[in-house]
């Protein structure tokens, strides 16, 4: 009987456990970057964020129409932090990047800087539309 020799059982097996890692990082990175996509597109006004919120709840709780009313005012009121605190979020990230975006262009040469401000703006048009409602603001800040 041959036996395989140890450095190749263990390459096989590191081989096996790498390619399981990547394929489950691409399952999940899918999968995430589909619920944080759907997360932000359908939290794109406190109001309509609240509705789905107090129907959540009606449903999976069972509140009576008293319990719900009572709960109302606090949904909403939770609903408008969390879209103040959402806004927030992405200008203060819009204004980061358009910062080291600024410093790292400096560093290029014309040709090139010409280049990498026009990819940064399309990534900022599609980073905008995703975190803020109003993509005209992260343009505001900087003026």
């Amino acid at each position: 009987m041959s036996f395989v020799p140890s450095r190749k059982i263990a390459a096989a097996f590191i081989g096996v456990f790498l390619i399981g890692t990547v394929v489950g990082a691409l399952v999940m990175m899918d999968y995430t970057d589909k619920r944080l996509s759907r997360f932000f597109n359908n939290t794109s006004d406190p109001g309509s964020m609240a509705t789905r919120i107090n129907q959540k709840y009606i449903t999976d709780y069972q509140l009576t129409s008293d319990e719900q009313t009572r709960i109302a005012p606090l949904i909403k009121e939770m609903t408008q932090q969390l879209y103040q605190e959402r806004r927030q979020f992405g200008t203060e990230v819009i204004g980061t990047l358009d910062e080291y975006h600024q410093k790292i262009s400096e560093q290029m040469t014309p040709e090139q800087r010409e280049v990498y401000s026009k990819v940064n703006e399309e990534r900022k048009k599609g980073l905008s539309s995703l975190l803020l409602s109003d993509p005209t603001l992260s343009t505001q800040r900087q003026k």
